[in-house]
């Protein structure tokens, strides 16, 4: 894989992952208790299987990321602090992606019920505690909230290198079509 073929992954999965991302923060709150278990178990299928798209999008991005390193390196503009502000807020994506995603799915193994991607696939065996899944669950919420800090420090960094540093940030990351308006 040359440096190009690198470059479009890397952004190819930077934007799944934020889609999919934004898909479960905005497009999929939680169900209330109240609503039917139809409902509940609609909602959880849909979870489940946009959770495995995920899991499968940041399991190839975890390989390469191990296979070849970061994508991207702070650029001449990025020195002292400012280059290690750089590493720390895209290598603590790269580790916090997997650990949620590793909470998600043990929220899932751990559910004393069936859980089907789509409503299709099965992801566990139904087998687990009720008090263990609900454990798992909050530590995966907790794990999602904090993906989400550092998603907000991250668009943030790359905002203020793009508008105060004006090293081109964003133009390394967005499509082409959005270069005019930066």
């Amino acid at each position: 894989m040359n440096a190009l073929q690198h470059r479009t992954a890397i952004k190819w999965l930077h934007w799944s992952t934020a889609f999919l991302i934004l898909y479960f923060l905005l497009v999929e709150p939680h169900v209330p208790d109240f609503a039917s278990e139809a409902a509940q178990t609609a909602a959880l299928a849909t979870h489940a299987g946009m959770g495995a798209l995920l899991g499968l999008i940041v399991l190839f991005w975890t390989i390469l990321f191990a296979w070849k390193g970061p994508a991207g390196k702070p650029g001449p503009k990025l020195r002292g602090w400012k280059a290690k502000a750089f590493g720390f807020v895209n290598r603590s994506l790269y580790f916090a992606l997997p650990v949620m995603m590793a909470t998600g799915l043990s929220a899932g193994l751990l559910a004393p019920y069936l859980v089907l991607a789509f409503g299709l696939l099965p992801l566990n065996f139904g087998v687990g505690s009720e008090n263990l899944h609900d454990f798992a669950q909050e530590i995966h919420e907790l794990a999602f909230n904090g993906l989400l800090l550092l998603i907000i420090l991250h668009v943030a960094f790359h905002i203020w290198r793009q508008f105060w540093v004006r090293d081109h940030a964003l133009k390394m990351i967005l499509p082409r079509m959005f270069h005019k308006v930066l």
